[in-house]
């Protein structure tokens, strides 16, 4: 399964969604292995940790992932 999220560098960090919203943060993630927690940054977003442990700040809360996910069966793509 994969999921589209929009993946914003900690250091570009804003409140405004609408900012990181950009085609330079949009990202097509591979969910096997990975893992989607509440950021420990920033509690209105979520945080997904690839198999590598690289960790993606994502444009969206915890709970707005896994719902997206959720909604989609298996082999599809979770779009925003």
């Amino acid at each position: 399964m994969f999921i589209e999220v929009y993946a914003i560098p900690i250091s570009d960090y804003n409140k405004d969604t609408g900012d990181a919203v950009r085609p330079e943060n949009r990202r097509l993630v591979e969910m096997t292995g990975a893992r989607i927690r509440t950021s420990v940054k920033f509690d209105d977003r979520a945080e997904i940790v690839l198999s590598n442990n690289e960790i993606l700040l994502a444009a969206g809360s915890y709970d707005d992932l896994v719902g997206r996910l959720l909604k989609v069966q298996a082999g599809q793509i979770a779009r925003a």
